[in-house]
């Protein structure tokens, strides 16, 4: 028969620190031998919860009378800190209910501070060891207007800033490859769990699981593993749950991309050595470039390089405008908004083709009869007549227009005006996935945005990332046994009275290490292909059901009358119940 009870360890928390023992002769050590195996779990959820529970009754014992909140208990080779306890008297017997967490939740004590935020340590040794500027506190009060900086980090580097040569006795590791990303002010004050929340944000895949203190940051690829394991309903379970839940959907949002800063600044001295003012000026200018080859996203304007390698239609507008002194984007959409319309054009004015906000080549006019502009991939710059390929609609640059209407000498006094505004590389759009539409309805979400993309059709594919295109389908099966769940582990499931089978990850579980009656729980993921394996499933088992009520058709159709066979509605109805 097995005990009733199982031994945990009780460690007394004397100095504030949380890290477990490492002399254990130095510390207040006993264990607890009234803790009711069947009430003994942990419970976890990736990237949320991490927690165990259990009972205890009173047997008078120095360890039960160390159940005291922030005391810790090992559990399956884990520490947990006391949270909460719970007394009950009844019977004349003693318990009590203890609710823990892990021990890595306890980094929400440690505070780091950025360089900005001034603080005197004063002899508190958990922090000063790791800010060398401890004793050169400044009484200068930080100003609240200065703007939060955009770093390119990595998981390491946020990791660095709060952790490295900590005194809490708290390691790291990153496991996996993880690409530089920008964070908005990375290294901001805050705790050590808001720190763990900013690598979080900026890498939502990663999942970061802790071994007692090492705080473990995995890539997606390197957490969820398949070892060659499988659920079988009745087989290795009595019981599987699944549920769709629409409520998180989203399949369609505004989409904002990147922006940057125009500088509408106009310097007749030329940067670029043109001699003069003037329509001509601007007319010569333009020329030279005449025989560039056309190189789709290739040099020039505010691209920068070397124009003369090869430009396309905007890229040899945009350059143009800066030989005058004239910033403008190198994107044909963009440059739209650079101009107002006009009905007929004058040297310097930009012509479009397509439509407004959708535009999709751009020339320039070199006078009101002919233009120049880069045409497509294997040819050359070159001038037409505007009548060979009249634009959609012309724009005027007012800066340009100046430029043009200047006199032409040489001796004019710099007439320099600057102003800077900010732009979207392509406007803000909406936009659906259209499959998860045509199946399940328009889901609305808020605008997705992106500070580093500038491409829309870019746009698009990182917003099917941010979107939950599918309604969630939870797994929830109870094992047969209390082995240990292996976080993160793909599993092969399958339900054969639904003809369901799919591959899922485990992403939490309630297990109960000691008991030999408990049965531990696992939650798996969900994703696209559950969803068409669910529902393939369905389909299956609505082909059976419709082969079954053909049989029956066909059965008596063969031994009764005709007055007596089933009619087309009384089929349905059969099958409809079967269905059910």
């Amino acid at each position: 028969m097995s005990s009733l009870t199982t031994p945990l360890v009780i460690l007394e928390i004397k100095d504030g620190y949380f890290y477990p023992p490492v002399n254990p002769g130095n510390d207040n050590i006993a264990v607890l031998q009234s803790a009711l195996s069947d009430s003994i779990y942990i419970q976890w959820e990736v990237n949320n919860t991490y927690q165990a529970q259990f009972t205890a009754y009173d047997d008078g014992s120095e360890a039960f009378n160390l159940l005291e909140v922030q005391n810790m208990v090992k559990i399956a080779d884990q520490w947990f800190v006391i949270k909460q306890i719970q007394p009950d008297y009844s019977g004349g017997i003693a318990t009590v209910d203890v609710s823990l967490s892990h021990v890595s939740n306890e980094i929400s004590r440690i505070r780091h501070y950025s360089n900005k935020d001034s603080v005197d340590w004063g002899d508190n040794s958990h922090y000063s060891e790791d800010n060398s500027n401890s004793n050169q506190t400044d009484l200068q009060v930080t100003s609240d207007s200065s703007d939060d900086q955009t770093e390119q980090v990595t998981p390491q580097n946020i990791l660095d800033c709060i952790f490295k040569n900590n005194s809490w006795g708290v390691t790291y590791q990153v496991i996996g490859e993880f690409n530089s990303v920008n964070v908005d002010d990375p290294y901001a004050s805050g705790s050590g769990k808001d720190l763990l929340d900013r690598i979080r944000e900026a890498w939502p895949d990663c999942v970061i699981y802790p071994d007692n203190l090492n705080i473990r940051v995995y890539s997606h690829d390197e957490f969820y593993k398949n070892y060659g394991n499988r659920i079988d309903y009745l087989h290795d379970t009595a019981e599987i749950t699944l549920s769709y839940d629409s409520t998180n959907m989203s399949n369609c949002a505004r989409l904002v991309g990147a922006t940057y800063e125009q500088d509408t600044t106009v310097d007749t001295g030329l940067p670029n050595g043109n001699a003069g003012k003037g329509a001509q000026a601007v007319i010569d200018d333009a020329k030279k470039y005449v025989g560039v080859p056309y190189v789709w996203g290739g040099a020039g304007g505010s691209r920068g390089g070397n124009p003369f390698s090869g430009m396309d239609c905007s890229s040899f507008v945009s350059q143009v405008y800066k030989d005058f002194g004239i910033n403008v984007p190198a994107y044909t959409v963009s440059l739209e908004s650079c101009g107002s319309d006009v009905a007929s054009p004058q040297t310097g004015d930009m012509g479009f083709y397509g439509s407004h906000g959708a535009s999709y080549h751009v020339t320039l006019a070199l006078n009101s009869t002919t233009m120049e502009y880069e045409p497509q991939p294997g040819e050359s710059c070159k001038v037409t007549p505007i009548s060979y390929y009249p634009p959609s609609w012309w724009e005027r640059n007012d800066q340009m227009a100046a430029v043009v209407g200047s006199a032409g000498d040489d001796n004019d006094v710099d007439n320099t005006t600057t102003d800077s505004k900010e732009m979207y590389y392509f406007a803000p759009f909406w936009y659906q996935n259209q499959e998860s539409v045509n199946r399940w309805g328009q889901f609305g979400a808020d605008d997705i945005t992106s500070d580093t993309i500038q491409n829309k059709d870019d746009m698009k594919r990182y917003a099917d990332t941010q979107l939950n295109l599918n309604p969630d389908l939870e797994i929830d099966a109870t094992l047969q046994g209390n082995q240990k769940p292996i976080p993160g582990e793909l599993i092969r499931v399958e339900v054969k009275p639904k003809h369901f089978v799919t591959t899922v990850a485990v992403v939490g579980y309630q297990w109960y290490p000691y008991s030999e009656i408990s049965q531990s729980t696992e939650t798996l993921n969900s994703n696209g292909k559950n969803i068409l394996d669910y529902d393939n499933a369905q389909l299956n088992n609505v082909s059976a059901i419709q082969d079954s009520v053909r049989k029956i058709i066909t059965s008596n159709m063969e031994t009764q009358s005709g007055q007596e066979t089933w009619t087309e509605s009384e089929a349905k109805q059969y099958a409809d119940t079967q269905r059910d």
